[in-house]
Parts: C-alpha cells; sequence; structure tokens
C-alpha cells in the first residue's frame, strides 16, 4: 500500500491504528511538500517531526516528500479502527533510554483545538473550566504537559487553536503542580528525544485528561489506557465521526464541565473534596 495521509501527529497516529487493525502492509508514505509549507510556519521543523514519527511508527516503511494527492480519508472511511492502544507495537525504547522520574501522577494536556467550536466554548464553557480548575484538589502529583502558546499557521488561526496553560496555573493553589510545558509545539519538538519522553509520561500516567480534539487527544489515546477526554458540545463536532470510532473501543469523553468534574473527581479528588 502507498498512502499520503494528511501530516498532523494525530493524523499519523490514526494510520497506524488502522494498519495495526487491519494488517496493512504500508510499503511507502507520501509526505506531502506543499501541504507543509501552506499550513506551518516553520517546514524544517515540521518536516524533522513528521519524518521522525515516521520512523517511530513505521520503521518498515520507506517515505518520500512529494506533491502526491493526500488519501486520507478514503483511508479513514474504508477502514474502521479496531484498536486505538498501540504502545506496546511501537518499540519505542530502541530510539532512546527514557528514564520516568515521577510517578503518582496525573496529566494536564494544555493545547486545545476544536474546529469550528473554539467561540461557543469560549462563550459558554471557559468560565465554568475555570471556575473547576480553581476548586479542583487531589492527592496526586499533577503534571502540566504541552505548550505554553499556539504558533500562529494557516491552521491554527483557522481553528483558532489555544493554549490552556494559564488556565491550568491554578490548579497550582491547592495541589502539588510540576510544570513540564514547552514553550511551543506547533510544528513539533525540535529534541525527539524530548517528544519520546512525553510519550513515556502519558503512558505511564494515572490519567491523561485532554481538551479538545486533534494531537493530544490521539496521542493519549494510542498511548494511553488512562484518559479523560473533554470534548465540548461533542455532538456538533465536526470529525465526530472519525472520534467515534475510536470511542467506542475506549469511551474517554466527556462533553461538559459538569462530566468532567464528576469524572475528575471521583477518580482523583480528594476525600474532602469528594464529600
Amino acid at each position: 500500500m502507498n498512502i499520503t495521509p494528511h501530516l498532523g501527529i494525530g493524523d499519523l497516529l490514526i494510520i497506524k491504528m488502522i494498519q495495526i487493525s487491519h494488517k496493512l502492509d504500508i510499503r511507502n508514505i507520501n509526505i506531502n511538500h506543499e501541504l507543509i509549507v501552506y499550513n506551518c510556519e516553520n517546514y524544517d521543523q515540521k518536516i524533522y517531526t513528521i519524518t521522525k514519527f515516521v520512523e517511530l511508527l513505521f520503521p518498515n516503511t520507506t517515505y518520500h516528500i512529494n506533491n502526491n494527492n493526500p488519501n486520507f480519508y478514503n483511508i479513514i472511511n474504508n477502514y474502521k479502527i479496531k484498536q486505538t492502544y498501540i504502545y506496546d507495537d511501537i518499540n519505542i525504547g530502541q530510539f532512546i533510554n527514557i528514564q520516568n522520574e515521577y510517578s503518582d501522577y496525573i496529566i494536564f494536556h494544555t493545547k486545545m483545538r476544536h474546529d469550528r467550536l473554539m467561540d461557543k466554548f469560549n462563550n459558554e464553557m471557559l468560565v465554568q473550566l475555570n471556575d473547576f480548575l480553581s476548586r479542583f484538589v487531589s492527592t496526586k502529583k499533577i503534571l502540566i504537559l504541552g505548550e505554553r502558546n499556539i504558533g500562529q499557521n494557516h491552521e491554527t488561526i483557522i481553528h483558532k487553536t489555544k493554549s490552556l496553560y494559564n488556565n491550568l496555573l491554578v490548579l497550582k493553589n491547592n495541589n502539588h503542580v510540576i510544570d513540564l510545558t514547552h514553550d511551543e509545539l506547533t510544528c513539533g519538538n525540535p529534541d525527539f528525544d524530548k517528544c519520546l519522553s512525553d510519550i513515556q509520561l502519558i503512558n505511564k500516567s494515572l490519567c491523561n485528561i485532554t481538551f479538545g480534539i486533534g494531537g493530544p487527544l490521539t496521542i493519549c489515546k494510542a498511548f494511553s489506557r488512562n484518559n479523560i477526554s473533554f470534548i465540548p458540545f461533542y455532538e456538533l463536532t465536526p470529525i465526530k465521526y472519525i472520534i467515534d470510532s475510536m470511542n467506542i473501543i475506549d469511551n474517554t469523553i466527556v462533553s461538559n464541565v459538569h462530566e468532567l468534574e464528576n469524572r475528575v473527581n471521583d477518580k482523583f479528588g480528594s476525600i474532602s473534596d469528594k464529600s
């Protein structure tokens, strides 16, 4: 099989989920040059990240940079995802000897993408989310992972992608919080070893709390069995049919702050907070 996928990390992970689900023989991956130029502000960084991820996920597959037309939707429309958790199918240890110095922790991820629904979220749910974060108390360590700032490019501007980093900082008021964020990751991490380290953190976490759709949601589905996926107004999500195919295997989605608060508190809230 010769494929030309979309080039987000989440897109590549979906292709890997499909490959594993159907035992597909993907012999070559085309990396569309124009797609990167059009959507990204730092071509060199993006191409580095994409090629490193392709090498990680598809070690027996060749890849070429060209302008072949993407066939991503043809693949996802013809092959149903049957397995989302793929960590055990990826030999991360061959790339780096990673040591995780943390234990007994949960992770809040900063990036929020929610195509066509960001204004609705900002107007109708953000205040409620901030209120929950300001009150949340846990005996578990909290790691904040992701990026503090979102790079400006065609894709992030169109989708109004944002970082919830400043919102998550209020967790420090009542909890032991460890800030492991990067300044910006829009085109990938210039140190791929740190990316692999983040994957290890995600895998060993008691829970990953993600916001919206896109990369963090798919990364956590792929590399952790323990997730809470906050997707506001889920029924209105334009790519709901794709997320449905992943969520039916591992139901992690909450669609409003009340559901988020109940699920997080039930699992990780302090005794005094639950009472």
